[in-house]
């Protein structure tokens, strides 16, 4: 008797594939608030604004990376269907 599946026969994608998608996030989401905090450093050290630029760059790479994982999420729950 064969073993009972959730999945289609063609539709199991291996272990490395599914790790790879969740590094992405894993590597995106900090990786987006570092840039920001790194460009705003920049800015305010070449025009001498500090702290202003570093703030506002800061949290405008917090909202881009939290819209980025939400589309994330949502393109996970789509292929999950």
């Amino acid at each position: 008797m064969a073993p009972v599946r959730d999945e289609p026969e063609g539709s199991r994608k291996p272990l490395f594939f599914k790790l790879g998608k969740y590094a992405a996030i894993g590597l995106e989401f900090p990786s987006t608030v570092i840039g920001g905090l790194f460009l705003g450093y920049l800015l305010d050290t070449y025009l001498a604004s500090f702290p202003w630029l570093t703030a506002i760059c800061t949290l405008a790479a917090l909202v881009g990376a939290f819209v980025r994982l939400v589309q994330w999420m949502q393109r996970f729950s789509n292929e999950n269907r």
